[in-house]
């Protein structure tokens, strides 16, 4: 008896009682009757060499029939076993997984979105990271009834997770949105201080956060679209450039229309502090407001002083 095909119904379910064992056996078998069960128990008891291949085959036809049999008898709401990770966040989805084994990690991190894989593989250290990806490559040798299995067990597990909160969490933007409150020098010697403290929180709040020194540093493509702004006044222009090197002021003139270079006027006379730090405040300002619209963006004002020309 060698031939999957050539089994009866008896056979394969005498295959199950022997594999199983009798007392195991029985409990997929509650619906039939006596005289069935004691004909199996028979049967079980004369098959005798049956090759581990086919028992394997008789039990994985077996799983899935019962499988198949339980959901068309209570079919769920979607297709889909993993629609419920639908409806969590990445925070939420992380906390679900975060000490599952990593086979499971990937199966349920391969029903997700891109970017919520990325954002949970992100939290894991480079260790497990590497084992989950390797996983994602050999989901399809997972059984059937053990993906249903997993489905079950993380919907039912999701069911006790908080629900998701709106509130903030401070981060970059929270930072450059309390600096830009600050005078420039409050501002700068806490950049400086946070520079060399924490580069990784210091990189975040610059991609939110302009300085005069910032506008004063920009590539020349970059500068000649900000500095040429009709929006900008040429008396504040004048106010914000006091104490600036006369090459960089120069610079800057440079790229204003030739009306405005004529009618500009430097200012000549000391000033106060707090005057010039106001006047480059509304010029750092409108870079913001600019960037915001989309005219231009930080990220090129950032890098204008750090590029590099090949020839």
């Amino acid at each position: 008896m060698t031939n999957h095909e050539n089994l009866s119904g008896l056979d394969k379910a005498a295959i199950i009682f022997q594999v199983y064992g009798e007392s195991l056996a029985l409990s997929f078998f509650t619906d039939l009757p006596e005289s069935s069960i004691i004909k199996i128990r028979v049967r079980s008891k004369e098959l005798t060499g049956i090759p581990p291949e086919l028992k394997k085959t008789v039990l994985e036809e077996f799983y899935f029939k019962m499988m198949t049999d339980k959901y068309q008898n209570n079919k769920p709401s979607s297709v889909r076993l993993f629609d419920f990770l639908d409806d969590l966040n990445d925070e939420q989805i992380y906390y679900l997984l975060k000490t599952e084994k990593e086979t499971v990690m990937a199966l349920a991190i391969d029903q997700v979105s891109p970017s919520q894989r990325n954002a949970f593989l992100s939290e894991l250290n480079p260790e497990i990271r590497n084992v989950v990806i390797r996983e994602l490559g050999s989901l399809k040798s997972i059984p059937l009834e053990m993906v249903v299995n997993i489905a079950h067990e993380l919907e039912k597990k999701a069911s006790f997770l908080p629900e998701p909160k709106v509130f903030s969490r401070g981060g970059g933007k929270k930072i450059a949105d309390i600096l830009n409150q600050m005078t420039e020098d409050e501002a700068s010697n806490y950049l400086t201080q946070l520079m060399n403290d924490d580069p990784e929180t210091y990189a975040e709040v610059k991609k939110y956060l302009l300085t005069f020194e910032d506008l004063l540093s920009m590539s020349d493509d970059i500068a000649a679209d900000f500095w040429a702004n009709p929006d900008i006044d040429l008396d504040e222009l004048a106010k914000a450039l006091k104490g600036v090197d006369e090459q960089t002021v120069n610079t800057i003139l440079e790229v204003l229309p030739k009306k405005k270079q004529a009618m500009y006027t430097p200012i000549e006379k000391p000033m106060r502090k707090k005057d010039v730090m106001a006047a480059r405040k509304v010029i750092v300002g409108l870079a913001s407001e600019m960037a915001k619209s989309g005219e231009i963006k930080i990220e090129d004002i950032l890098s204008g002083s750090n590029d590099e020309m090949i020839e």
